[in-house]
């Protein structure tokens, strides 16, 4: 009898334990359920939601922001030489730090009056970027005091001189290019922009002073008409020096042994017109036959850096 009790007693214990577990995992099994639909609901919105496009170009290149410091700089620089990648040029204004990569001695920019820049206060510099922008800025800190940038300048020069010219527009290289090159002008890069910016934009030279020159229009045949190719080419060669030496009522000759032609190049005067690009009033004198042939007009250094005749 004891025995039957114990029994009965033992598998009432059992049934009841079960009948506990049972909820048991039963709460457990919906808690997992829960977890489980919680993290599909997140999967699904991660899934769902829009990617963030990065920023592209027309091209379909990444375009990355400036550098905002100067510990910045080197990553930018190292970017700007990537050529998958696109990014756009500082715009520092008065106040801030010029980056000390521009501070470096062949950035300075020592012939300022040629460029139409004002004469920098005492302990400040003019300095120039890799884009042909200058920054007046103080000596012994890179604080910006006054900018000029090339855009604006470009546009100022379209208002002044309606248009810009490049080496296409040169009589001489329109029609002597593939004829001999004594004087050495097409090798030389003496016309404008033939081989790259003459002003010496990112060459790495310190205060480039030698600038290019352009003769065309309607005035530049005028002014090399009754000159064959061999002729112009020497007299583009005293443009060229003329131009560039800043030495008023200078006279620069050449001759072309082959026919006896000769010419004598002057500018008369430096000015800066008022907009600020250096300009010149020049006059010519050729000689034909030992007949004189003489002409007058004026150039101006365009924002490139290139003189162009514009009368």
């Amino acid at each position: 009898m004891k025995h039957l009790l114990a029994t009965a007693l033992a598998l009432l214990m059992l049934s009841g334990s079960a009948v506990m577990a049972e909820p048991d995992r039963a709460n457990r099994k919906e808690q997992g359920e829960t977890r489980n639909d919680q993290n599909k609901r997140d999967q699904n919105r991660k899934a769902s939601a829009p990617a963030r496009p990065a920023l592209r170009n027309q091209i379909g290149r990444t375009r990355t922001a400036p550098a905002q410091n100067i510990q910045d700089q080197s990553r930018y620089q190292d970017l700007r030489n990537n050529p998958s990648m696109r990014v756009a040029t500082p715009r520092w204004s008065r106040g801030d730090r010029l980056p000390d990569q521009y501070r470096q001695t062949q950035y300075v920019v020592s012939d300022w009056q040629q460029r139409g820049l004002r004469q920098p206060p005492h302990n400040y510099r003019w300095a120039r970027d890799d884009n042909n922008n200058f920054f007046l800025a103080l000596i012994t800190t890179g604080i910006i005091a006054e900018t000029v940038y090339s855009d604006d300048r470009d546009q100022l020069w379209r208002q002044r001189y309606s248009r810009q010219y490049s080496y296409s527009d040169d009589v001489y290289y329109q029609q002597c290019r593939n004829t001999s090159d004594p004087a050495g002008v097409i090798v030389g890069a003496l016309i404008g922009g033939l081989l790259g910016n003459a002003a010496g934009s990112g060459s790495g030279r310190p205060g480039a002073t030698l600038a290019g020159v352009i003769v065309g229009g309607a005035v530049g045949a005028a002014l090399t008409g009754n000159l064959d190719c061999e002729d112009r080419n020497y007299a583009y060669k005293s443009y060229y020096d003329g131009f560039n030496a800043g030495r008023p009522n200078v006279v620069y000759r050449w001759s072309n042994p082959r026919n006896d032609h000769r010419g004598e190049f002057r500018v008369v005067d430096y000015y800066n017109d008022p907009a600020g690009f250096r300009c010149s009033n020049y006059s010519q004198t050729i000689y034909i036959q030992g007949r004189p042939q003489e002409a007058r007009g004026r150039a101006c250094r365009q924002p490139d850096g290139t003189w162009a005749i514009v009368s």
